[in-house]
């Protein structure tokens, strides 16, 4: 999981329970590192629930009201990172929001590489209430859910909303489910019916004769697929036809045979999102989604640079269109790609993508920026690192002081710690001690079998006399020496000082 999640949970509890609570928490936790999380370093999904487990019991919070609090948190997390103005225009409405999030998650995964994010779908179930589906590789995270959705509502759209588990995940049970459903409700739904139900009501009349020829939609959407109920292959752009002549309906007819062969649209793709059935029914009732499609694992397609045949991997996202005068999908996509090595591994190239799609740019765009998040990333690993050596520095610097301290007098202690010249000093009256154990060359022979007695002895005398000159108890007397049995102090000013 990356830093930023972590990163996020540090700061609602510091804002919230003070700094204190925050070091109790990693303790706790068994977190042993000092600083804050990196926001681009991937840390063990284990340390984060070690730290909301050890959250429950230093805050007296339950788990589920922690995590709830935090989804809360989360969204202004979000919002003082930069991301406002993407999130203030990912949907007009809590569900428009949430049937987009997706699409950002696909955007965040170029930016944080290898991120698991969860999925969302969106069933309407009525103009008031709305079924979130939730998808997650990571169990026991659904309190989050709770606290993100409230918080959109709330501060980005304005809206009082409920939200509650209405089907739980589980893998047992009479009705097993794969995911968590939740069941959102607007409290004011009516006051936003009239305006919506206007919206989805409006309706345009087409002629029903083509306004443009099947060769120049073809080259227009180089990459689109056509596919019926059967899912059986209609139509193909061009580029993606190139990439994957599979999906050509005689591709695989062999040239004695008439008979052509119908290809089907999941043989040759899997759907990577949304998380639900992948069939014809399911992708009409949900056509206001982004839709990614892979391909199969081990589709062996033939380079055209090669002549060889190869394995492909693609993925490609877009958005499905209803064909209802033929009972058709059309799936108008284009390649997700990252970066030039992507698109490149895809099998495709630049010239295959449209000028009117902004892929081309994108794909550009995040070659210079990956150089920047890398550069971003290693110096944020750099500033801790800094960071940490500052810290261990000053801990030297303590021992430093000590050291000098316990060695000369406090006054000129601090003036060779500021690198200032010691003035010499004359003072009328001083006092000096010199003193030594009694016998303590005999006592030595005696217990020279027995020398923890000799050490036993000497630290007595030692942490008395280290007590006694104490420069706060006494401030004038000074230990000058101590060497084996013998002991030299001095006192200044004529003070009256009891040892």
């Amino acid at each position: 999981m990356y830093g930023f999640v972590n990163r996020a949970i540090e700061l609602l509890v510091q804002r919230n329970f003070g700094d204190e609570a925050w070091e109790k928490i990693k303790k706790e936790a068994g977190v042993d590192m000092d600083g804050n999380f990196l926001i681009r370093f991937v840390y063990a999904d284990e340390m984060t629930y070690r730290l909301v487990v050890a959250a429950e019991k230093i805050l007296g919070v339950k788990v589920a009201t922690v995590l709830e609090l935090f989804g809360g948190f989360f969204y202004e997390f979000c919002i003082e990172s930069g991301y406002d103005k993407i999130l203030q225009v990912l949907g007009s409405t809590p569900t428009a929001f949430l049937e987009n999030l997706d699409a950002l998650h696909d955007h965040l995964a170029s930016i944080y590489p290898g991120m698991r994010a969860p999925s969302f779908r969106c069933t309407k179930v009525d103009y008031k209430s709305t079924i979130l589906h939730y998808y997650s590789e990571r169990d026991g995270l659904e309190p989050i859910v709770l606290g993100i959705v409230k918080a959109v509502a709330s501060k980005l759209h304005n809206r009082e909303v409920t939200i509650k588990v209405h089907i739980a995940k589980s893998a047992e049970g009479p009705n097993p489910c794969d995911h968590t459903q939740f069941l959102i409700e607007e409290v004011d739904a009516e006051k936003f019916a009239i305006v919506e139900d206007l919206a989805t009501t409006a309706k345009h009349v087409f002629k029903a004769e083509a306004k443009i020829s099947p060769d120049t939609f073809v080259k227009l959407f180089p990459f689109h697929v056509i596919f019926d109920r059967q899912f059986i292959i209609r139509g193909v752009g061009s580029s993606l036809a190139r990439v994957i002549p599979q999906l050509m309906p005689n591709a695989s007819a062999s040239p004695s045979s008439s008979a052509k062969k119908k290809c089907r649209l999941n043989d040759i793709f899997d759907m990577l999102r949304p998380h639900m059935n992948f069939d014809f029914k399911t992708i009409v009732n949900h056509i206001m989604t982004v839709f990614v499609l892979k391909t199969v694992d081990g589709l062996m397609v033939e380079s055209k640079v090669t002549k060889k045949s190869e394995r492909l991997n693609m993925k490609l996202k877009g958005q499905m269109v209803y064909l209802p005068d033929r009972d058709w999908v059309l799936y108008i996509c284009s390649p997700s790609t990252s970066n030039l090595s992507d698109l490149r591994k895809s099998g495709c190239f630049l010239s295959d993508l449209p000028l009117h799609d902004a892929t081309k740019d994108l794909v550009l765009m995040s070659e210079h920026f990956e150089e920047e998040y890398n550069l971003a990333r290693d110096l944020e690993v750099l500033t801790d690192n800094l960071q940490q050596s500052y810290r261990e520095l000053e801990e030297e610097k303590k021992k430093t002081d000590k050291l000098l301290y316990s060695i000369l007098p406090p006054s000129v202690a601090i003036e060779l710690r500021h690198n200032r010249p010691v003035p010499a000093k004359k003072y009328e009256h001083v006092t000096l001690m010199f003193c030594g154990v009694t016998s303590f060359a005999q006592f030595c022979l005696e217990n020279e079998n027995e020398p923890i007695k000799i050490v036993e002895l000497l630290n007595r005398i030692y942490t008395r006399f280290d007590a006694l000159t104490d420069p706060k108890l006494n401030p004038h007397v000074f230990k000058v020496r101590t060497e084996t049995d013998k002991i030299n102090c001095n006192s200044d000013s004529g003070k009256h000082v009891h040892v």
